[in-house]
């Protein structure tokens, strides 16, 4: 027997044990996989890395744990379906996702109940609950795994004791047999003026109408398209998705959708919100909001005339804008943007920058995409790409009634009831519904 025939049979004989005893890792493959399609739950600050825990070792941990502050939402790594939610004695509140080619992510120590339930479909960076302490926890942190066919992949290529990472960026690690999460196709919708809101993806689909009528307004976020209709709040996770009622009672004022967070304003005032369609409605005010806008993890409304806002729903609130003079407002990631009563519309990056005047009066409404700020003007839409850039004027002519932004540089408008769209600041207007019926529009990508 030839020393490589034992060395062979030796590594053969240690794999084999490794297997029984459920602690095989699997190697990154960099034959068919692809880099990056699941992306980070979280942000913070790494402390253990499989069984390096970062200055001790622990042989039964095999996942990354991500300290960071407690209630932080924790987003799905890839698509998937819910195959574990609930608590364990060491995992405390958890989630189990299954997804496709056997892998599967374990999302352990949430703060209370997860957002989602057995059976769910979920879709990559949607919220399935919120970083916590339960269970085996020293503190508030994620511990995240990967699995494949059952074994624990091994993580360690992606993370390092002490670094940090950014939520929803690419985990870089190969998956073999993974494919890349297809991008929300560039979605239109409006409301006709007997109600009926219509809904397409891509510029040239027909389009399908989504309710019977009696719709006054349509808001869309990541997947989901969300409407007000008769004082309730209705939604559906794509154009030909069943509707689900998310809230009702006749009393909701004010709606909004960004991803897979949801917001209303009721009759008195009260802002509620949850992550996750089926997670229950917390109120973020005691009253008194005409207004409530979404933006990352940002959720903003107006009270009072003033422009409050909060990083989460278990955030503390910050005062962005008092005087009782805001009349309306945008929130789009870090950036933020108000009217006052004289129609000065005001814009700044980040919670804590100061104020930038866009215009010196007269708007009505502003809007937010990508790193355009637009808003309406005496009938006209006007657009900067960014704060400190010139001004675009987007339609003249006085006969302006509704604008919109979408991610991917789309622009859209309602002039003399007819819904136009370009994609680009200097393409050709498309006509995307004449009539002369269309009275609300919005535009996602």
């Amino acid at each position: 027997m030839t020393g490589k025939t034992v060395g062979r049979r030796r590594r053969a004989v240690m794999t084999l044990l490794a297997v029984l005893c459920g602690l095989v890792l699997v190697p990154a493959q960099p034959v068919q996989a692809g880099a990056g399609v699941m992306v980070q739950p979280v942000g913070g600050r790494v402390t253990g890395v499989l069984s390096n825990r970062c200055g001790a070792v622990d042989a039964d941990h095999y996942g990354v744990d991500i300290a960071g502050n407690s209630g932080m939402a924790i987003g799905a790594a890839y698509p998937g379906t819910v195959a574990v939610a609930g608590f364990t004695s060491g995992g405390g509140y958890l989630v189990t996702l299954n997804h496709a080619a056997g892998y599967q992510t374990r999302y352990l120590h949430m703060v209370r109940q997860p957002s989602v339930v057995v059976g769910q479909q979920v879709g990559q960076g949607q919220v399935l609950g919120y970083v916590g302490s339960t269970g085996n926890s020293t503190g508030p942190h994620l511990h995240f795994e990967i699995r494949r066919h059952g074994a624990v992949h091994d993580i360690a290529p992606a993370y390092s004791c002490g670094g940090t990472v950014t939520k929803g960026a690419p985990i870089n690690l190969p998956f073999a047999d993974l494919s890349p999460v297809n991008a929300i196709p560039d979605r239109f919708a409006f409301v006709n003026s007997a109600g009926v809101l219509y809904a397409k993806d891509g510029a040239y689909a027909p389009w399908q109408a989504v309710n019977a009528g009696g719709a006054s307004k349509v808001v869309l976020g990541g997947n989901w398209i969300g409407w007000l209709q008769g004082g309730n709040f209705y939604a559906k996770d794509g154009v030909y998705a069943p509707w689900l009622a998310l809230a009702e009672g006749g009393q909701v004022r004010d709606i909004a959708v960004s991803g897979d967070r949801f917001a209303f304003v009721n009759s008195a005032g009260v802002v509620y919100v949850k992550d996750g369609a089926y997670a229950p409605w917390r109120a973020v005010n005691s009253g008194g909001a005409s207004r409530v806008v979404l933006g990352g993890n940002w959720i903003g409304w107006v009270e009072g005339g003033n422009f409050y806002a909060k990083n989460g729903i278990h955030a503390e609130w910050l005062t962005l804008a008092g005087g009782g003079q805001v009349r309306d407002i945008a929130v789009s990631g870090d950036r933020f943007a108000f009217v006052n009563s004289a129609g000065v519309l005001y814009a700044k990056d980040g919670a804590y920058a100061p104020w930038q005047a866009v215009n010196a009066g007269g708007a009505s409404k502003v809007v937010l995409g990508g790193n355009w700020i637009g808003w309406l003007q005496g009938g006209n839409f006007y657009a900067k790409d960014g704060v400190y850039a010139p001004w675009v004027t987007m339609a003249a002519g006085g006969r302006v009634s509704d604008v919109a932004l979408g991610g991917q540089d789309w622009f859209a408008f309602v002039g003399g009831g007819d819904f136009f769209a370009k994609q680009g600041p200097y393409a050709g207007w498309l006509t995307m519904a004449g009539g002369g019926q269309v009275r609300g529009v919005a535009v996602t990508s």
